[in-house]
């Protein structure tokens, strides 16, 4: 039985759980390039941002109207990252002041935010 060495690289073959890096190509060439922007690619697919992921974007954490709404949301973890936002020390917000966040800080926020939201408290509760 013939094996092959471990270093042997064989850029034309993909082996079972092996996927082609830039490592196995010649630096500097397209297909090192193109290796190493379909990583990056991925690494991003992955990360916060993915279709995956329900995280409140770090630069814009959640506002709650009370503890019991902060404690229900950090009980729903994010499938990739777990714990989803810092909890804070809850205030009282008065009504008016929950009126004026979702009148005028709501339709500012992210995509990425409106979908952790609906994580935590899912529309047709």
């Amino acid at each position: 039985m013939s094996s092959k060495p471990l270093d042997h690289k064989d850029p034309g073959r993909v082996h079972g759980a092996t996927v082609l890096g830039p490592g196995d190509f010649p630096i500097g060439s397209m297909q090192s390039r193109a290796a190493a922007r379909l990583r990056l690619q991925k690494i991003g697919e992955v990360g916060k941002g993915s279709s995956e992921c329900i995280c409140f974007p770090e630069d814009e954490q959640p506002f709650f109207r009370t503890s019991e709404e902060r404690d229900l949301a950090e009980g729903v973890q994010c499938p990739l990252h777990g714990k989803r936002f810092t909890p804070r020390f809850h205030l009282f917000v008065a009504a008016w002041l929950w009126e004026n966040e979702v009148k005028f800080r709501w339709p500012r926020l992210s995509a990425q935010y409106h979908k952790a939201w609906a994580a935590s408290f899912p529309p047709e509760l």
